[in-house]
């Protein structure tokens, strides 16, 4: 073998120096920075679940308001009675009253079947067409508000010219039902 050169030492020292300095940087330097930057990581995702977290609980306030307004407007929609049969007659006597308040003639009032948690109940009547409209209306914009399912018309053949018919009126109407508490 021959002998090494100057320049060829230098060259050996230099990739064993390199080969160190790449050693100490890939099993000492770059675990740290790698750990520094996960555990930078970590904290930005923490950071954003803390603000996440703060607007959630700056809501509950709004939220708690909004749930007392859903509670207090159920009344509006589900009859508080205490069962099936006092919801029927309370729908009878609302029907009657839009029926007599608009004008026309209440002729009788009856129970029909309904689905379960629901009240349903007809009545029959003669009234004009402006008087069906005016009921209809009437029973359409008070709460507890109720489901018209059919109005039946049929008249005679007494039309009088100058006059508004007079119709015979079946209307059948729902609405839902939450027992009341018993006092």
């Amino acid at each position: 073998m021959r002998p090494v050169s100057a320049r060829e030492r230098r060259l050996v020292a230099l990739l064993i120096l390199t080969a160190v300095v790449a050693a100490v940087h890939f099993l000492i330097v770059a675990p740290i920075i790698a750990g520094f930057q996960s555990r930078a990581e970590r904290l930005d995702r923490l950071a954003l679940t803390y603000a996440h977290n703060v607007r959630t609980i700056a809501t509950i306030p709004r939220l708690r308001r909004q749930a007392e307004a859903a509670r207090a407007a159920t009344a509006s929609f589900i009859a508080a009675v205490p069962n099936v049969e006092a919801g029927r007659e309370s729908l009878k006597e609302r029907l009657q009253g839009a029926v007599e308040g608009a004008g026309g003639s209440f002729r009788e009032g009856g129970d029909a079947e309904g689905r379960p948690g629901w009240a349903r109940a007809r009545a029959a009547a003669r009234m004009t067409l402006p008087q069906l409209t005016a009921a209809l209306a009437r029973l359409q914009n008070q709460p507890p508000w109720l489901v018209v399912e059919t109005v039946s018309l049929g008249s005679g053949n007494t039309i009088v010219p100058g006059q508004t018919p007079v119709m015979d009126v079946e209307i059948e109407a729902s609405i839902p039902l939450r027992p009341a508490a018993a006092r």
